[in-house]
């Protein structure tokens, strides 16, 4: 499947309460891009002791990945549940690996601290954009690397199926979430290297990025009914009553049985 349609009321919601469902479904979308974005800073990761920050770690496919590669990490994710999900992933024993609580545009980091930053799908879901690049260019060392993805514009073929069983439902729709336009930015390849360049950092590759992402029907709701993605937000939204409605639209596009 292609990436989700972005949608500006998850942009500034938290993430304290969907990690386990965010963990078994919308997580595994998001680890698509995990390969090509640590090719993407390899370069600026051979000096002896280099060190890698994933900034919204998340349940920690990044810092995993590249400490799988050999890699030092420093993980950070201002959620506890998260932060936990990323330790886990990481193995409390490995020495080469920290994980803190903290978050964009706030990091504990020194200036030109680390060799290389890693933001997957961060961007696109903070307060204000151009203060957490400012913040990712002010640690990374001069010469380092950062590497950024954010969601663009698209509808998916699961968020259309999600779209139409809400609708079927007369599930409201909730008060957009939008940033203000001056903290906002076009959500594009063009608009993420605009916002970079304006932090001071150069960008060096900028591109558009698709893949296929199989998950079931059980796992998917699991996501969207523990809140997470602007389907999960409007499932929240609903009463009792229409969240049961729409369980039962969306059992029905699916062929499966999802009981109320």
């Amino acid at each position: 499947m292609s990436p989700p349609r972005a949608d500006a009321a998850t942009s500034a919601r938290t993430w304290s309460s969907v990690g386990e469902g965010y963990r078994r479904s919308f997580a595994t979308l998001c680890a698509g891009p995990v390969p090509t974005l640590l090719d993407h800073v390899a370069p600026a990761m051979e000096r002896r002791s280099a060190v890698l920050l994933d900034v919204g770690s998340g349940t920690g496919t990044v810092a995993r990945a590249a400490a799988g590669r050999g890699w030092r990490v420093l993980a950070l994710d201002p959620e506890a549940d998260m932060a936990s999900m990323t330790r886990d992933a990481l193995n409390a024993s490995d020495e080469a690996a920290r994980v803190m609580r903290a978050g964009l545009p706030n990091l504990p980091v020194t200036s030109a601290g680390v060799d290389a930053v890693v933001a997957n799908f961060v961007v696109n879901h903070v307060a204000d954009p151009r203060a957490a690049l400012g913040e990712a260019a002010r640690v990374v060392r001069p010469g380092g690397l950062l590497a950024l993805t954010i969601w663009t514009p698209g509808s998916a073929g699961w968020a259309d199926l999600v779209g139409a069983a809400f609708e079927a439902a007369d599930a409201t729709t909730p008060p957009s979430a939008q940033l203000p336009e001056h903290l906002d930015f076009e959500r594009s390849p063009e608009g993420l290297a605009d916002i970079t360049r304006a932090a001071g950092l150069s960008v060096v590759v900028k591109d558009r990025t698709t893949w296929r992402w199989g998950v079931s029907p059980d796992v998917l709701w699991a996501g969207i009914s523990s809140g997470v993605a602007a389907a999960g937000a409007r499932y929240l939204a609903q009463t009792p009553d229409v969240r049961c409605r729409s369980t039962s639209s969306v059992s029905r596009r699916l062929r499966h049985t999802t009981g109320c």
